[in-house]
């Protein structure tokens, strides 16, 4: 192994230099094939972009204009979209390094990234982009804004995912992820590609048959039949509700299981008095995945619906805990473990591994070459686990995700480098049945 001297770092605001744990002071072309950044280690099962990639962020530049004030989309083109709250500029730096890290790599490639808000008059408000006063696109509690609870904020963004996407189609990444899948080459491939069979792509949770299509990150194209459905459910449970509480019971989605915690617990909720997280909480804080579900176990023969066959023969999907939470299935789901690996530095070159180093490039490689991306977790999660995720712990420390020479800086390096030598290939979905027969859409 070999690392790199020096102190630099990651990239936009905060304490590290470029984007991506380059050197402060080089550019950036397409990684190890322009000659840069050779003192990272190659990761195996993984080559260089074979195209040239856009240049660093330097230390407390601005953001560049074409993040803060992008075209409009237009239906079908290449838009990915994310959602912060108060802006892009607020972003905390080690989230902003992961949308600049999906700028520099996709945008050469005709993707334009657009973080949106509810600032207002902002360019990237969301009324911009969706009808915020139609009750067919958003509910009344987002319209009059009374959205209200602990996680109002995660569900404003609930809220827009499915709009955007039916009415522009193109991706809804959460900006918790570190990418490493080329979305592009499955843009081109499946999605935007009529003699593909696939029109949709996205997450699992559970085993088969038991799937259950996750929302933090989904690719389409505009007005997609099971995202058009999956949203019209989720507006029904959203009539006369400001928040998500005993939504889990709703007709429209009690046929589907509730999500399973691994053991019920009792927190302190934002100093409100003690909160149970079980199996009807959880399904509450995460209803838009169960309304997904909903319509995938669906089958209404008068609208030719049948969601177990669409999803069987329609959708690019994997699973999450391989495709997404790669690390934490190898530290145990400890973000503190993971924190302490990450900001290991790699051993120069004739050093030996100790066994934390060596876990730690297990893990890079792990996610680099063989997973689609790196999803953190954030505040239930750290309730339902009881300690600090791993976003949280870099957003306390801050520059922690990108130390220059370190095992995190080397993910971050590899977010903007490497592309997988091997396409990912999708899960077999296997044949299931139907829980719901009847009228859907109204």
């Amino acid at each position: 192994m070999m690392r790199n001297s020096g102190a630099g770092g990651g990239g936009g605001r905060g304490r590290c230099g470029g984007a991506d744990g380059a050197r402060p002071g080089t550019t950036s072309g397409s990684g190890e094939r322009a000659g840069l950044w050779m003192d990272y280690p190659h990761i195996p099962g993984t080559a260089p972009l074979p195209y040239d990639i856009l240049p660093p962020i330097p230390h407390n530049d601005a953001i560049p204009i074409s993040l803060t004030s992008p075209q409009p989309p237009i239906a079908g083109s290449k838009s990915i979209f994310a959602f912060w709250h108060s802006g892009i500029a607020t972003l905390p730096p080690y989230l902003l390094r992961n949308v600049i890290a999906w700028h520099r790599r996709f945008s050469p490639l005709g993707w334009t990234i657009y973080v949106l808000d509810t600032v207002p008059n902002s360019a990237l408000n969301v009324s911009n982009f969706i009808d915020t006063a139609s009750p067919s696109v958003v509910p009344a509690a987002f319209t009059d804004k009374t959205l209200n609870g602990n996680y109002a904020a995660q569900h404003t963004s609930d809220l827009i995912r499915y709009p955007l996407l039916l009415k522009y189609g193109g991706i809804y990444l959460d900006v918790g992820i570190l990418q490493f899948g080329d979305l592009n080459w499955l843009w081109t491939e499946h999605i935007a590609n009529p003699d593909s069979p696939y029109d949709f792509a996205g997450f699992t949770m559970g085993d088969p048959p038991d799937i259950q299509i996750v929302n933090f990150a989904l690719m389409c194209g505009p007005n997609n039949p099971l995202v058009r459905r999956a949203h019209y459910i989720l507006l029904k449970l959203w009539e006369g509700k400001t928040n998500t509480t005993g939504m889990h019971s709703h007709p429209l989605v009690s046929h589907v299981p509730l999500m399973r915690v691994p053991q019920e617990v009792q927190v302190d909720d934002e100093e409100q008095g003690k909160m149970v997280i079980n199996d009807a909480v959880m399904t509450d804080y995460a209803i838009q995945i169960q309304c997904m579900g909903s319509a995938q176990h669906w089958l209404d023969e008068d609208d030719s619906w049948d969601g177990p066959k669409y999803v069987r023969e329609k959708c690019w999907l994997l699973s999450m805990m391989n495709g997404a939470f790669a690390h934490e299935q190898m530290t145990s789901w400890s973000g503190q473990r993971q924190f302490e690996l990450l900001k290991l530095a790699i051993p120069n070159s004739g050093e030996k591994e100790s066994e934390d180093q060596v876990l730690a490039r297990k893990i890079v490689g792990k996610l680099v070459a063989d997973s689609w991306c790196l999803k953190l977790g954030h505040g239930f999660s750290a309730k339902l686990f009881g300690a600090d995720t791993l976003g949280m712990l870099w957003r306390k420390h801050d520059g922690g995700d990108c130390g220059h020479g370190t095992y995190a800086g080397w993910l971050r390096w590899a977010e903007v480098s490497c592309r997988q030598s091997k396409a990912i290939e999708p899960m077999k979905v296997p044949v299931y049945e139907h829980t719901m027969k009847g009228k859907l859409l109204q």
